[in-house]
């Protein structure tokens, strides 16, 4: 089912996802450089799920629909870079959140070019992506 930019406000707000953009800092040849950004959304956990299989399944499902939502945010034809999703965390505590448990996705966002530098167009096409996660109902850092 496709959500629409109304509906996937409500659902953002309703299971509490926040957003964290930071850089991808490597080390080549002695120099720092920025290759790319990660992106991390992070979701209340099921909690009232009860513990085990339930909460599992649960947290698979807004796992899930967190890659939806990023999909929403960037549809595949409008993506320039290399898009990677790393493993799923499942019991994220962070202190934005004041220790409460959160699911995570993150990806690894590379932009097309010289990898050894991010330019100030991929810097923008990022700014712009933060301004549609924002329409979407997302939060910057915590809720």
């Amino acid at each position: 089912m496709s959500r629409s930019d109304a509906d996937w406000v409500v659902w953002t707000r309703e299971h509490r996802v926040a957003f964290e953009i930071a850089p991808i800092v490597e080390m080549r040849g002695g120099e720092r450089v920025q290759p790319g950004f990660t992106l991390t959304f992070y979701a209340a956990a099921p909690m009232e799920k009860a513990p085990g299989q339930e909460r599992q399944d649960a947290a698979r499902g807004l796992r899930e629909q967190l890659v939806a939502l990023a999909e929403a945010a960037v549809p595949a034809a409008e993506r320039k870079g290399r898009v990677a999703l790393e493993p799923p965390r499942a019991a994220v505590l962070r202190p934005e959140n004041e220790f409460k448990p959160e699911v995570g996705l993150t990806w690894q966002i590379y932009y097309p070019g010289d990898p050894r530098a991010t330019t100030d167009e991929d810097r923008e096409r990022i700014s712009e992506f933060e301004k549609r996660l924002a329409a979407l109902g997302l939060k910057r850092g915590r809720w």
